[in-house]
């Protein structure tokens, strides 16, 4: 596999530490990184810290003694040479510059020295980290709309607490959902822009007293990783979550037994174009919940059927696209439930990756039409769902 050369730009905001980790995960991901740091951002985190993680110098001077590149001019080097550029944090500042064509420091003058292929390729990506106020400020929002227009791409930044000590909108993006975009721009993944999507995940638990419920062992990282990839591929994603092991992302609805999850499913369904349900429900609650008299040396627990989600869902007059997994060592059971369910596709999971980052899918489509694929990451397949789905959806012609 070919190296990808990413250019991490890091600007004067706070949340500058945060590239650390960026870069952290750019280099687990196998991709090379050179890291240009603006002269402020070199106040907050160390180039050093930059250069030992990434194993190369780190630029910060327009007129540098030691040259980072080794031929040619350098700032038209850096900014021609890699595949995919990264500025993150980026500053009301450093956007500013760019909208209004200053070039007074290394990194606004790469920037500005990017051939314009390039930028409407989208190879170049912001994730602003700015006070709210400055956020919500016209001109930002102006700079930032003109950019969009010429190809820049930004991931917006998130609600939370803030520097300054207020709550608000302009919280970094977090590293994970910065190297999902990235993927998905090198990854070429289909525009999915305005496609509302459903995806639940993790496990649901039922009550057997207070205290103990009947479980699973899913993590949840399955539905987390395919929620991210629809998100790249710029779908409106909601997530209905129940007990997760795993970080999840946002827009999130969290819910505990599998009668909250329908009921929330149902209820959001009439507005969703795809769903995805990787959830690992408990296929059984007790019959009934009430502190069981544990000294005794055996106890009988009466189950009973929790609601089926995806057999309710076929019932609705307003129909999806519906993606199941089955996490089964068995086709032939894959099949029963793609049919008994009316699902588009199903992916069969043999229980030998249950839990793990890897999964071995076998895709089954309601034509009959089954694909083996290797074992991969989740990550990776999580990408690749993205595409197949996104071509059910052009079959059916609703994009």
């Amino acid at each position: 596999m070919e190296k990808v050369e990413v250019l991490l730009g890091v600007t004067g905001s706070i949340a500058a530490y945060k590239a650390l980790d960026l870069l952290r995960l750019f280099k687990k991901t196998g991709w090379n990184v050179t890291v240009v740091m603006t002269r402020s951002a070199t106040q907050l985190v160390t180039p050093e810290s930059f250069r030992a993680l990434s194993g190369r110098a780190v630029a910060f001077d327009l007129f540098p003694k030691e040259r980072v590149s080794s031929a040619g001019v350098e700032h038209i080097e850096l900014a021609t040479q890699p595949d995919l550029i990264v500025v993150a944090p980026a500053t009301a500042n450093i956007i500013g510059k760019l909208a209004a064509g200053i070039a007074d420091d290394l990194l606004s003058t790469l920037l500005l020295a990017v051939p314009q292929k390039k930028v409407t390729a989208g190879r170049v990506v912001l994730a602003p980290a700015m006070n709210s106020n400055m956020w919500c400020n016209p001109i930002v929002q102006a700079n930032i709309s003109r950019l969009t227009e010429l190809g820049y791409r930004f991931i917006q930044p998130e609600t939370g607490a803030l520097a300054c000590g207020e709550t608000g909108v302009g919280r970094m993006a977090p590293p994970e959902t910065i190297l999902y975009f990235c993927r998905a721009v090198l990854g070429k993944l289909p525009d999915l822009r305005g496609i509302p999507v459903l995806i639940t995940t993790g496990r649901t638990e039922e009550s057997i007293d207070p205290v103990r419920v009947v479980t699973n062992r899913s993590s949840g990282l399955m539905g987390v990783e395919v929620a991210r990839a629809f998100a790249a591929a710029g779908a409106e994603t909601t997530v209905v979550a129940g007990a997760v092991s795993v970080t999840l992302p946002e827009n999130v609805i969290r819910v505990r037994t599998t009668a909250e999850m329908a009921e929330v499913v149902l209820k959001l369904l009439p507005k969703v174009k795809i769903l995805v349900m990787c959830a690992a429900v408990a296929d059984y609650q007790p019959s009934s919940v009430g502190k069981a008299k544990y000294h005794q040396e055996q106890v009988t627990l009466t189950l009973k059927r929790t609601p089926d989600i995806l057999t309710e869902v076929a019932k609705v007059p307003h129909r999806p696209i519906l993606i199941g997994f089955s996490q089964d060592d068995s086709l032939a059971h894959a099949r029963m439930k793609l049919r008994a369910k009316s699902l588009d596709l199903i992916i069969a999971n043999p229980f030998a990756t249950a839990g793990s980052e890897q999964i071995k899918p076998t895709l089954i489509y309601r034509s009959g039409k089954t694909k083996h694929l290797p074992q991969m990451p989740k990550t990776d397949f999580a990408f690749e769902l993205v595409r197949i789905v996104a071509g059910i959806l052009r079959k059916k012609g609703e994009k």
